[in-house]
């Protein structure tokens, strides 16, 4: 896990450059956001909310699974969508993703700006790992496909 600061939504520094298990220490300045790049193993779902374009992610995802998901560490975002932090437990290459479902992922390659007041270092024991049933669904968006 690695972590850096982001101005108008785009990195300050070349973050693939940061060693994994380097944080960013310190008080965020005025401007700034925080973002999280995980570490190999723990993906974060991402869902999107944005009612100006009609856009309701959770209007995606089967309501067993939204319970489970509800079940790890998670965090309101800032237009009202959520990021849900999970070890997965599945085989299958999962890549840092957008789907046409307001729903992306974020593996190792990716970051998500993290709005959670709590350092992340004090909620990495809330990430549960994910079940068959949540692996399957996670395959089905965002597994990269052979053609």
């Amino acid at each position: 896990m690695r972590s850096f600061l982001l101005k108008n939504k785009s990195p300050i520094v070349k973050w693939g450059l940061i060693p994994d298990g380097v944080m960013y220490q310190g008080k965020i300045p005025e401007v700034y956001n925080l973002a999280i790049s995980p570490t190999p193993g723990i993906i974060i779902v991402d869902v999107d909310v944005d009612i100006e374009k009609n856009k309701n992610g959770f209007e995606n995802i089967p309501h067993n699974l939204l319970k489970e998901l509800e079940t790890t560490f998670n965090y309101s975002t800032k237009r009202g969508g959520k990021h849900y932090w999970l070890k997965y437990t599945g085989t299958k290459h999962l890549g840092n993703k957008t789907s046409n479902k307001s729903i992306d992922l974020r593996t190792e390659k990716g970051y998500v700006v993290y709005w959670h007041t709590e350092p992340i270092e004090n909620c990495l024991g809330r990430i549960k790992e994910t079940s068959e049933q949540l692996n399957e669904w996670i395959e089905g968006l965002f597994c990269y496909k052979v053609k």
